[in-house]
Formats: structure tokens, C-alpha cells, sequence
């Protein structure tokens, strides 16, 4: 990222000569840029960051409620969840750099981990020639993969700034995310049930046996992925009403078929789209 190296520097003299109040234990003010994406870019837990400024009055309100947020997910620890980061950065200082897209403060903002580490080789420096060097270092300057956010990644809150708002949405976030790499999982035959949390491996391997017999055999089969649709949304509104745990793991199984489904039905639109084209 463009003068990442100037700005952290500067940032650094900054934290000696300017008072910084007492956060939380368990949010962390961004001083640097490399802290920033070091952190975001991590693939064994979430992000949550709040960006603002020290004149904006809803920043002011906001801080005792983001604390307390990160105080709570500190205490909400399950061994199946991925940890949270509770980031905060001011735009004061990060306004020409992090925060240079944003439309307004306060703005909160969660990271979904990368499916992958992030792994940069370094160039074989001695083999380039002068030119080549000075050409590749201008490139990682300014597209060094370390300082780039993959914005896919990135879900930004929208509502009231309340605990119970940004409680559920984070919940919201990792939830679907969790359902996403589920799916992931199922459909990618070199992926193994073992490899997720507990808690998800009896789904994930339903997942699989309805993924290798029902939708395989329905491949293609509109007719048949219609009728199996129908079927399985009519056992949903049949047992919705029964509260039972037996009942309630049923409905779990029958819910993620019907994603499986629809992530079917998506692949052959997509590949019937390109046909046409």
C-alpha cells in the first residue's frame, strides 16, 4: 500500500507524543499499517474493526458500546467458534490509507478469515538484473499482496450501534460463513469431514451421503430437482412446529440438504448461461 511505511513511522511518533485514554482489554487500537493487515489477514479468526475519529460525536457514543462488545465475545468463548480481533482505528491517522474509502464514521466492519495462509515468496533477487530488480520492487510497493484486503471478505454493519444489534450480527456473519465452507466442504471430494469443528462433522457427513446418492443421481434432472425441493420444503413446514431435540436435529439435516439443492440448481444455471452464450 502507498507510503505504508512513512505513515506507520510517522504513526509510531505520533503514539509518543499524543495522551491515548484507557481501552479494553480486549479491543486493540491500530498503530500501524502492517498491525492492520497482519491481523485482517489471518485465516484462524474473525475481525471486527470500528473505524473513527476523535471529533465525530457518534464515535463518542459508540466507544463504550464497541468495548463492552469485545468484553462480551471475550466471555462467549466456545471451543467449535473461531476467536474474534476487536480492532479500532483511528482515521485521524489513517485517513490517506485504511480508512481512505470510507463514506462516514463510525463505520464497524467484520473480516472473515482467508480460507488459506497468506504466503509470500520472496523474488530470487540475485538472478534479476539491475532493472528488473528496481521494476519488481516498484510493483511490490505498490501491489504487495501483505497490505491488499480482499474485499469479498469484508461485511460491513449496518443498523443501530446497540450491543444486541452487533451481537447479532456478528453471529449472522459466522454463521453464514460457517454454512458456506460446509457446503464447500461437501462438494469438494478432497475435503474431509474430520477436518471441521465437532459440532458440524455429523452435518457435513449427511452432507456428503445426500450429496453422492440423491443429487448426483438428480444431476441435470430439473424435473427430479424440483419435485426433491418440494419434498424436502414440505418436511421443513411439517415439523417446524415440534420442538423436540430429535425433531430439531432432523431439521438441521433437512435445511443443509436444501442448500446442497440450491447449490446445485445455482452450478447448472450457471452452466447452462454459458452454454446459451
Amino acid at each position: 500500500m502507498k507510503l505504508y511505511v512513512l505513515l506507520s513511522s510517522l504513526w509510531s511518533v505520533c503514539n509518543l507524543i499524543i495522551p491515548v485514554s484507557a481501552y479494553s482489554n480486549e479491543v486493540t487500537m491500530v498503530k500501524s499499517i502492517e498491525q492492520y493487515f497482519e491481523t485482517c489477514n489471518r485465516n484462524d479468526s474473525y475481525t471486527v474493526v470500528k473505524y473513527y475519529t476523535s471529533w465525530c460525536q457518534h464515535c463518542k457514543t459508540l466507544a463504550p458500546v464497541y468495548e463492552e462488545l469485545g468484553e462480551l465475545y471475550a466471555k462467549k468463548v466456545d471451543e467449535n467458534d473461531l476467536p474474534i480481533n476487536f480492532l479500532e482505528v483511528n482515521c485521524e491517522f489513517f485517513g490517506s490509507t485504511i480508512c481512505v474509502d470510507l463514506p462516514g464514521f463510525p463505520i464497524i466492519e467484520m473480516v472473515k478469515p482467508r480460507r488459506e495462509p497468506l504466503v509470500l515468496t520472496e523474488p530470487d533477487w540475485p538472478s534479476m538484473k539491475f532493472h528488473e530488480r528496481l521494476w519488481q520492487r516498484i510493483q511490490m510497493w505498490f501491489h504487495n499482496p501483505k497490505y491488499q484486503l480482499d474485499q469479498s471478505r469484508v461485511v460491513r454493519f449496518e443498523g443501530s450501534r446497540n450491543i444486541r444489534s452487533l451481537s447479532n450480527f456478528i453471529d449472522a456473519v459466522r454463521n453464514k460463513d460457517a454454512e458456506s465452507k460446509l457446503v464447500e466442504q461437501i462438494f469438494d471430494d478432497s475435503k474431509h469431514c474430520g477436518e471441521l469443528s465437532r459440532s458440524q462433522q455429523s452435518l457435513c457427513k449427511a452432507g456428503k451421503e445426500y450429496y453422492s446418492g440423491t443429487l448426483v443421481e438428480l444431476y441435470e434432472d430439473m424435473e427430479g430437482l424440483r419435485k426433491e425441493r418440494e419434498r424436502l420444503e414440505n418436511l421443513v413446514r411439517q415439523n417446524t412446529d415440534d420442538s423436540s431435540e430429535s425433531t430439531k436435529g432432523k431439521l438441521k439435516v433437512i435445511r443443509l440438504q436444501l442448500k446442497l439443492l440450491s447449490h446445485t440448481e445455482d452450478q447448472l444455471h450457471s452452466v447452462t448461461g454459458h452454454d446459451e452464450l
